[in-house]
C-alpha cells in the first residue's frame, strides 16, 4: 500500500520536528521556506540583460569566450547521464526543489575558469549539478579542490539521488561535508584557506544569505567571486552587495526567468 499525501505530510512534519530540536534556527528556516512563509523581496531585483557581457568585463576577459561553448558541451552530457539513470531534470525534479539552472551553472563554469580557481567552497548540494562542473573545471586545470557543504533534504527517500551527477572519475578532489553552513561554514572556509569562489545554492533565506556571505567574502581572493542562486526569493543578496564597497555586483535571469541569481566579484 503506498502512502497517501496525508501520510506523507505526517512524515515530513516528524522528521521536521527532529531537526528542529537539532537545529532550531535551521528547522525554523527550513519549515518557513517550505511553508511559504520567506519573506519575499518588496520588489523583484533588477536584472541586467547583457549579464554575460557585463560579467566578463568586470573579470577582464573578452565575450563571447570560449568556456561558454565548452559548458554547452558539458552541461548536455550531465543532463543526459541522469536521464539515463531515470531521473527526471529540470525545475522541482528533486523533491520539488530545482537541479541548476543553465544560466547559472554557466555563470559558475565560467567564473571558475576565468579565475582560475583552485579553492572552491559551496553550500548545497543536492543532485551536484554545480558540483560536478567545478569538479571537471578542477580536472581540466589539474589542481584544485572543492568543499560542498549539504545538510540532506528532511525527505529522506531523496538522499540516495544526492551527488548523482558526479561521477567517481572526479571525486578526489571533492570533500563532501553533511551539516548545516551555520554549523560547518565557518570551519571550511578557516581550514581551505583563502578562497577563489564561493557558491550559494543553499536554504534561501535572508538570514542564511547574510550569514554565508558575511563569512565567505572576507575569505575570498581580490579578483575572487561569490555566486548566489535564487535572489528573487528574498533581500538578502541585495543587501549585502549595496552593504560591500569592494564588489561588483551584477544580477541575471534564469534561463527560464522564472528566477534570478547574483553575482559578486571582489574588486582586485
Amino acid at each position: 500500500m503506498t502512502a497517501g499525501p496525508q501520510t506523507g505530510r505526517v512524515r515530513w512534519a516528524t522528521r521536521a520536528t527532529l531537526l528542529a530540536l537539532q537545529d532550531p534556527v535551521e528547522g525554523i528556516d527550513r519549515a518557513a521556506l517550505r511553508l511559504g512563509f520567506n519573506r519575499a523581496p518588496a520588489a523583484r531585483p533588477e536584472t541586467t540583460p547583457e549579464w554575460q557581457a557585463r560579467l566578463h568585463t568586470a573579470l577582464g576577459v573578452a565575450w563571447p569566450c570560449e568556456e561558454f561553448a565548452d559548458f554547452a558541451d558539458r552541461y548536455a552530457e550531465l543532463t543526459c547521464e541522469l536521464r539515463e539513470k531515470g531521473l527526471t531534470v529540470g525545475r522541482g525534479a528533486y523533491g520539488g526543489w530545482d537541479d541548476a539552472d543553465r544560466a547559472f551553472a554557466s555563470a559558475v563554469w565560467c567564473l571558475a575558469a576565468h579565475t582560475r580557481a583552485r579553492v572552491l567552497v559551496e553550500t548545497g548540494v543536492a543532485r551536484g549539478f554545480t558540483s560536478r562542473l567545478l569538479l571537471e573545471h578542477c580536472e581540466r586545470l589539474g589542481a584544485g579542490h572543492l568543499w560542498s557543504i549539504d545538510l540532506p533534504p528532511i525527505d529522506s527517500s531523496l538522499h540516495e539521488e544526492i551527488g548523482s551527477a558526479v561521477p567517481e572519475r572526479v571525486r578526489s578532489r571533492w570533500t563532501y561535508i553533511r551539516g548545516s553552513s551555520r554549523k560547518r561554514l565557518a570551519g571550511v572556509l578557516r581550514n581551505a584557506g583563502p578562497v577563489d569562489l564561493f557558491v550559494h545554492d543553499s536554504l534561501h533565506t535572508v538570514r542564511n544569505v547574510m550569514f554565508e556571505l558575511g563569512l565567505a567574502w572576507p575569505a575570498l581572493v581580490p579578483g575572487g567571486a561569490a555566486i548566489v542562486d535564487d535572489v528573487h526569493r528574498n533581500d538578502g543578496f541585495t543587501r549585502f552587495a549595496e552593504a560591500t564597497s569592494d564588489a561588483i555586483a551584477i544580477v541575471a535571469d534564469h534561463s527560464d526567468c522564472q528566477g534570478a541569481f547574483g553575482l559578486l566579484v571582489r574588486a582586485r
